[in-house]
């Protein structure tokens, strides 16, 4: 075997394993047995699955919530029109107090059961007294979701707005008089008291998310909201080092030969 090829070798086996390591493992609750709007929810399902998938995540889809979240990092809950019952709330409690990542789909005024139980989990995690209102639709992307993939402001299609951003900051926001209102808080780690492990975000929208409206704005937000969300919180598991990415390569070459010489 040629020096040549032992170094391809090597080099390809480096980069699968550190693709393999450094994967996410995501949970999208998508509702969808319950929705209200079927081909909205598969929409926003299918786009969010595809966009996790492109920066190499391992995406699992489950309908409900299950009882067991320690094999994830992320969780994606897009069920805008299904309220967080108390056992859900408990749940992503525990889960952001061991470092997950969440991210909670809320709508407008027409939601309210589902608005009022993230807002009632922000409060009970220390994020602040903050309350549902409304603001206009269009508003401005602040820092650092307006990047890597470009996008300054985002057209929601009748979306619902927080009255405050409590111990978080602004995903999106629009003034209102005195005030800044916004469809969109996050809470990155240390944000929260009483998670200080964990990220929440939330956008009070769900049809930004369906790869359909706004283009390529809301596209490109949704893509940084997935690189903000991967970013606060560690891989499942972390990059290897790169003298244990030289021992796959050679393991690899090991294998091959081994191969070669049986036959």
């Amino acid at each position: 075997m040629t020096s040549f090829k032992v170094k391809s070798i090597v080099a390809v086996a480096a980069l699968a394993a550190a693709a393999s390591a450094s994967a996410g493992e995501i949970l999208i609750v998508s509702g969808l047995s319950g929705s209200s709007e079927i081909s909205t929810t598969t929409e926003v399902l299918d786009n969010l699955k595809s966009l996790h998938t492109a920066v190499g995540n391992n995406v699992t889809v489950s309908d409900l919530l299950p009882a067991d979240l320690s094999g994830f990092k992320q969780v994606w809950d897009i069920r805008f029109d299904q309220a967080l019952n108390a056992a859900a709330q408990s749940e992503y409690t525990s889960f952001l107090q061991a470092g997950g990542g969440l991210f909670l789909m809320g709508e407008n005024a027409g939601f309210m059961s589902r608005n009022d139980s993230i807002l009632s989990l922000i409060s009970s995690l220390g994020g602040g007294t903050i309350g549902f209102t409304t603001c206009d639709s269009y508003q401005v992307v602040n820092a650092p979701f307006n990047g890597p993939n470009a996008v300054n402001a985002v057209g929601f299609l009748a979306p619902g707005c927080f009255d405050s951003n409590g111990t978080g900051q602004w995903i999106s926001s629009t003034p209102s008089g005195g005030n800044i209102l916004g469809s969109g808080i996050a809470f990155g780690v240390g944000s929260l008291s009483g998670a200080m492990t964990g990220a929440l975000t939330s956008i009070l929208d769900v049809n930004f998310m369906q790869g359909v409206y706004d283009q390529p704005a809301s596209q490109n937000l949704t893509k940084n909201l997935i690189g903000f969300v991967g970013g606060q919180v560690d891989p499942v598991n972390p990059v290897p080092e790169p003298g244990t990415l030289m021992l796959a390569g050679l393991a690899a070459v090991g294998a091959l030969a081994s191969r070669r010489k049986a036959a």
